[in-house]
């Protein structure tokens, strides 16, 4: 067992399924003490070091709620993963609504859990913020605009919190995944045309898996990165960048 981040204190939200649970099993296996918040979640004793914590994080009572919680108990924090998110289809009949729900949990949500719990990752001698963004705030993704611009803003966010938090010696950086086997791509995956498709722009010929994220989320967020903030990391089996 790796023990490169014993004893920190991290949050990983969105920490049910995909990529969300795979980072919170990879600080677990690195000897951190992980809250995990998600509104999904089960009872789940299976680790020492894991808080479960079921709560929608729109809702700004339950953030309240959180934050002091983990103020009492841990005095700080080290590592804050804004990774929940969702992805819906452009309801036409709706567009407000689809609109407001997408930037709500992609955007706002983000905004909210870094501003909230600046007082204890200023307590922290290796704070850092990773931020969940997307291929979707590269290139477009079809019929569904609000995750685009969720996405896009994302990364402009950790851009200005980076500025902003440096002078408290916090980094702030992103991860971009592409197409990564989870819940979220799976209709893709199986099916064989649009799986063709998608694996044809990459230059590794496959679906990456909710590891490749968390590794990445691992290296940003230690000492091996540390001269590194303000960056996007784009997980994507070379998609971005292929050419002809």
């Amino acid at each position: 067992m790796n023990h490169e981040f014993e004893n920190f204190v991290v949050l990983v939200t969105g920490s049910f399924r995909g990529n969300g649970k795979a980072i919170l099993h990879k600080f677990l296996d690195s000897g951190a003490i992980v809250y995990g918040i998600d509104k999904n979640y089960k009872k789940n004793k299976s680790f020492e070091n894991l808080n479960e914590i079921k709560a929608d994080l729109s809702n700004k009572q339950e953030l309240n709620r959180i934050f002091n919680h983990i103020k009492k108990k841990e005095k700080k924090l080290d590592i804050l993963i804004n990774n929940a998110g969702i992805s819906l289809n452009f309801n036409k009949k709706k567009p407000i609504l689809y609109w407001d729900k997408t930037l709500a949990v992609n955007l706002t949500i983000p905004f909210l859990m870094s501003h909230y719990f600046l007082s204890l990752l200023k307590k922290s001698k290796n704070a850092n913020i990773i931020n969940i963004s997307s291929l979707g705030s590269k290139i477009a993704m079809s019929n569904n605009p609000a995750y685009n611009a969720s996405k896009s803003g994302l990364l402009a966010l950790t851009f200005s919190f980076a500025s902003d938090y440096s002078k408290y010696g916090i980094r702030v950086n992103s991860v971009s995944p592409g197409y990564i086997k989870t819940n979220m791509t799976m209709k893709s995956y199986k099916n064989k045309n649009k799986y063709k498709a998608r694996v044809d722009r990459m230059m590794i010929k496959k679906y990456g898996s909710t590891d490749d994220i968390a590794n990445a989320v691992l290296f940003l967020c230690s000492a091996k990165s540390k001269y590194i903030n303000a960056e996007d990391l784009v997980v994507d089996g070379g998609l971005l960048k292929k050419g002809i």
